[in-house]
């Protein structure tokens, strides 16, 4: 499988992961030079496809526009994504627990 790079490019802006867990990423996002953001969110994963005649194995995929406020948020300070990503771990977790009664 593909997984995410630590450092990728998207609508223009640098991003470089700072935090992750299996399942759960903190990338960060300079915006200006003083100023940057923290994309939070949670790993989705693309299954393995043929399109046009070419195979394209399982990804991990960085979330899209549509996926913020879902499964993705954008936070002001590293602060608030550590407390983002820290309670979504805790979810992932408690969801395996649940699935494993």
């Amino acid at each position: 499988m593909n997984t995410l790079p630590l450092v990728l490019r998207k609508n223009g802006f640098t991003y470089t992961q700072v935090l992750r867990t299996d399942r759960t990423c903190i990338y960060e996002q300079p915006i200006a030079e003083n100023l940057k953001y923290y994309e939070v969110f949670t790993v989705r994963i693309s299954p393995e496809r043929f399109f046009k005649g070419k195979l394209f194995p399982e990804s991990e995929v960085f979330p899209g526009n549509e996926d913020f406020g879902k499964t993705a948020w954008s936070c002001r300070s590293y602060e608030d994504a550590l407390t983002r990503f820290n309670d979504l771990v805790e979810k992932q977790n408690q969801s395996k627990d649940d699935n494993q009664d």
